[in-house]
């Protein structure tokens, strides 16, 4: 899986899980924030992203992580996230 599809995902997953407007979330690039003053998720929108996440990619997270929360600076660091817990990029 690459990058491009996996962002595809990501913004699929923002409109139906967290309930961003579809045109909303297709507009996002690569490196709009997604945190406070960017699409302005908080943890519990992150919490239910990765659980979709998760369904959608077939994948575990480690919750262990202290600052889990950087991942979900922009779309880019958290389609990086998906491609190294699936081992796919080192």
């Amino acid at each position: 899986m690459i990058q491009a599809e996996i962002v595809v995902s990501l913004k699929r997953l923002l409109s139906e899980r967290v309930r961003v407007p579809v045109a909303r979330a297709q507009a996002l690039a690569l490196d709009t924030p997604l945190l406070k003053d960017g699409l302005g998720l908080d943890s519990l929108d992150c919490v239910e992203l990765t659980l979709g996440m998760e369904e959608e990619f077939g994948l575990v997270f480690d919750d262990s992580e202290d600052d889990w929360m950087h991942h979900f600076s922009c779309l880019g660091t958290l389609a990086q996230l998906v491609l190294i817990v699936k081992g796919e990029l080192a």
